[in-house]
């Protein structure tokens, strides 16, 4: 049993990319997308899903042949200062959508602390306590999923799917670029495998299925609602959880902002806990506060300057390709098995 402490069920890997990833495109602002939100938004996220797929290979492998790019104690650092400024960037969207949707006279910065706080809580308790909750809001997102659904059943109109492309070949490539590069779970999944009682590669692929199959149908729902009004609203999901009602009660809403609060609250628990098993040599409770501390200046940071837009443009893409591709990749060719790990299972 004190081999098995810290340690979780490969469908705690499911459980825990699906609401994590989820929640990165439930809530990504509109002027991500190139031009408006129309239906082939579908097209590109089926693209994006073939993409993710394929660039997972590399990771996937590393797995499978026992080459961790984690086990390299520089690569370690640096997959950790990229999990530290992903954990801020996923703050700042919150406390954007807090202080321009849900309370439009407060600021964006007295939310980035009491986040903070609540994450790295989480992470101090460490992963199976939040694989245990990630349950929880795994079954929670799809009765939710299922509900706004149903909910805007009657206000849909077929006439919004029509016409099938409404932008060029162009454009559609650039938001299929834009899907793909939000994604972290190979790092995610590179980064956890160690904590994992076997191998849950079954598991990643499952959840990167289950995220686009949610997605695509929460966004077709949407267009198919609010045809062109789509495009004129910041947040396009949220809207869709606006326009739902049961009988009298119209605040269906609340669940959007329910499911944000908890789907951050994941995320950046998740990113600051692997953050601060990349670097071994101190007490990993130390880890989780140094880790949240540099998470709340990064958060900051882009909170000011308001570059939202411009970090998901132009630095996700590189880091996606850096961290979940070409480092996994180099990893592969060049890097040695760790027979340590294996005799480890064996034993």
């Amino acid at each position: 049993m004190q081999a098995k402490r810290n340690k979780i069920a490969p469908i705690g890997i499911f459980t825990l990319l699906f609401v994590s990833r989820l929640m990165v495109s439930m809530t990504t602002m509109q002027s991500v997308y190139t031009g408006i939100v129309g239906p082939d938004i579908v097209l590109s996220f089926v693209g994006a899903l073939a993409f993710v797929i394929i660039l997972s290979l590399p990771a996937v492998y590393c797995i499978k042949r026992k080459k961790n790019p984690f086990s390299v104690k520089w690569v370690s650092a640096l997959y950790g200062l990229y999990f530290v400024l992903l954990a801020g960037l996923t703050i700042s969207r919150f406390s954007y959508f807090a202080s321009t949707t849900i309370n439009a006279e407060s600021s964006a910065f007295i939310y980035l602390f009491p986040a903070i706080v609540c994450a790295v809580y989480g992470a101090i308790l460490g992963i199976e306590a939040l694989t245990r909750f990630s349950s929880v809001a795994f079954i929670l997102l799809i009765i939710g999923i299922i509900t706004v659904i149903l909910c805007n059943y009657r206000n849909i109109n077929e006439i919004n799917l029509y016409p099938v492309i409404t932008k060029d070949a162009d454009n559609i490539l650039k938001n299929i670029l834009v899907i793909t590069t939000d994604t972290i779970e190979p790092a995610l999944f590179l980064c956890l495998s160690k904590r994992v009682n076997g191998v849950a590669i079954r598991q990643y692929v499952f959840a990167i299925l289950a995220f686009f199959t949610a997605i695509i149908t929460l966004f077709y729902t949407a267009i198919a609602v609010m045809g062109d009004f789509a495009s004129t609203q910041q947040f396009p999901l949220y809207s869709l959880f606006e326009q739902a009602n049961v009988g009298g009660f119209e605040r269906i809403n609340v669940i959007h902002i329910s499911f944000w609060m908890l789907g951050v609250f994941i995320k950046t628990t998740l990113l600051i806990y692997c953050a601060s098993i990349c670097f071994d040599k101190i007490k990993q409770k130390n880890n989780c506060i140094i880790c949240s501390v540099f998470v709340l200046g990064t958060s900051a940071l882009i909170t000011k300057f308001n570059q939202y837009t411009n970090v998901v443009y132009s630095t996700t893409v590189i880091m996606f390709f850096a961290f979940c591709v070409l480092l996994p990749l180099l990893m592969l060719i060049f890097g040695k098995r760790n027979y340590g790990d294996e005799l480890v299972q064996n034993f």
